[in-house]
């Protein structure tokens, strides 16, 4: 039982990762200029470099991944990929400088994990019931 009970607690922390990785995409929206501090960031699909050749943008959304490591015990590792977008989303999310540039917080992931974390229990329960 001590193993399903694990389980079903790893289901729901991926169910948890999937759901926050979501709203955090969501909340990227692809507009011009770059958003509000205290907002989300803006992703930008459809540029060209000074030279006319299209930019490779709008990676943001697509760099979030979602985890479950099962050891020591069971955690969910939800955010940008480092390998993907280098340090720029923990820039934006938590403020700080680039190069010479100094930016100021504009969250996504934390505003997802506070939107989705009171779904953590409705989704143990679910697969708990389902043992």
């Amino acid at each position: 039982i001590a193993k399903r009970v694990r389980k079903a607690g790893v289901d729901a922390l991926r169910r948890l990762g999937f759901l926050v990785r979501a709203d955090a995409q969501a909340s990227i929206l692809d507009e011009q200029g770059p958003s509000d501090p205290g907002t989300p960031p803006h992703t930008h699909e459809h540029q060209l470099t000074k030279k006319g050749k299209p930019r490779k943008l709008g990676q943001l959304p697509l760099s979030i991944l979602y985890g479950v490591e099962k050891e020591p015990s069971p955690h969910v590792l939800i955010g940008p990929s480092v390998n993907v977008v280098g340090t720029v989303g923990k820039v934006l999310e938590e403020g700080g400088t680039r190069g010479d540039d100094s930016y100021e917080p504009r969250p996504f992931m934390a505003p997802a994990l506070a939107e989705e974390i009171g779904e953590l229990p409705g989704l143990l329960a679910e697969k708990l019931a389902a043992i």
